[in-house]
């Protein structure tokens, strides 16, 4: 029988009732054995560095989805969803804290290529196993789909933080191919167009160049529009990290503080006349 990793006891076997025949669910059981071997599978699934000491493959996920299904038919389904939701957040707000600490550009990059290859798979594997719950509740109910809640959390907390420098690096593939490892790149550009078509934003030709016979959004000059707004901003915000201050260049403030000077000694000569 495949293990399951329960995060609360020290065994990582499978027990008697998980994932087999029915049995009565109630708090204390959901929040002592059924909750920590689902959390369990989700930590892993979204993140990438435990699945080298633990393969997904090692889970059932056969088993995953009957007791994903009994927790449902006995009226868990609200409070799975509340707590999946949860450790997918948490889960991302902890990967993005140490996206964000990394300075260094090609070791930021291999990170940011790691968590956006995994969510792309893990987006697939969740939505597969967490079906029943998706169906029935979070479609049927919320008028949601757990797919959406997966990509708009790694939208907000993933990309969104690290918009700019998702940018910057897509431009420098652009002008300097060798700069990274192209296949690594061409990677992460499938695995977010999978997620979302509109990511083509965040640099419309390198997008184009690396996917063959791309569906192209029916919004793309919106989407190009974007990008170039975006990269303007960023080149805006670059040139003030190095004292530059829209508007105003040292000609210019040099021939202002010039007619300033032949104000005032218009000025005083004025008085000088009068008194």
């Amino acid at each position: 029988m495949d293990t399951v990793m329960n995060e609360r006891t020290s065994s990582n076997t499978i027990g008697p009732s998980f994932g087999m025949n029915p049995v009565q669910i109630t708090e204390c059981t959901y929040e002592s054995t059924f909750w920590p071997q689902i959390s369990g599978f989700v930590r892993h699934a979204l993140q990438a560095d435990l699945q080298v000491d633990r393969p997904l493959h090692t889970y059932s996920h056969e088993e995953l989805y009957r007791s994903i299904y009994w927790m449902c038919w006995q009226g868990f389904h609200k409070r799975l969803f509340s707590d999946l939701t949860s450790i997918i957040e948490e889960t991302l707000h902890l990967l993005g804290n140490q996206l964000n600490n990394v300075q260094q550009l090609d070791i930021w990059f291999l990170s940011f290529a790691k968590i956006s290859i995994n969510h792309a798979r893990a987006t697939d594997i969740l939505g597969s196993v967490f079906a029943y719950l998706d169906k029935t509740y979070i479609q049927y109910t919320l008028h949601q789909n757990l797919r959406d809640v997966l990509i708009s959390n790694f939208q907000e907390i993933i990309i969104e933080k690290s918009e700019m420098r998702i940018i910057y690096v897509f431009g420098m593939v652009l002008e300097n191919p060798g700069i990274f490892d192209l296949n690594l790149v061409v990677d992460v550009i499938k695995s977010l167009h999978k997620m979302k078509p509109d990511y083509i934003y965040l640099n419309p030709t390198l997008f184009q160049n690396s996917i063959n016979d791309v569906k192209l959004p029916s919004n793309l000059q919106d989407l190009r529009v974007r990008h170039t707004a975006l990269e303007t901003k960023y080149q805006l915000e670059k040139l003030k990290s190095e004292g530059w201050e829209p508007g105003f260049s040292k000609l210019k403030r040099s021939l202002s503080t010039d007619e300033d000077v032949e104000i005032q000694q218009g000025e005083k000569s004025v008085k000088r006349v009068q008194y």
